[in-house]
């Protein structure tokens, strides 16, 4: 399965933000304390997406497994999230030839539309 183990740092911008009353220093990708320790993560599934892509020999079909059948199955919500059947909550993701996002879908309504200047 892939996972984040983020921190909710992770989707904003650098800076200083608090993990568990420490302060995290959060530059460049990398969640780190005062002392330079790694603090947690901050990636972001879709990074985790493209790094099994970029550094295994996995396909686009075994990163779904991994990122949506197998956790869904794990969570026990395989019989409405995982994958795209009839019934089912309607939960996709659109990437671009870079297998870069593009756009959300949540239960069938648009949730992120990427800008054409991003």
């Amino acid at each position: 399965m892939l996972i984040t183990d983020s921190m909710r740092a992770k989707c904003l911008k650098s800076g200083i933000y608090d993990l568990g009353g420490q302060a995290v220093h959060v530059q460049d990708g990398a969640a780190r304390l005062e002392s330079g320790t790694i603090a947690g993560s901050v990636l972001k599934m879709k990074d985790a997406l493209k790094n099994m892509l970029s550094f295994t020999d996995a396909t686009l079909k075994d990163v779904v497994q991994m990122g949506a059948v197998n956790p869904a199955r794990q969570c026990g919500v395989y019989e409405r999230k995982g994958s795209l059947e009839e019934g089912k909550d309607a939960d996709i993701l659109i990437l671009d030839e870079n297998n870069d996002l593009v756009m959300t879908i949540c239960r069938g309504r648009t949730a992120y539309r990427r800008e054409e200047d991003e």
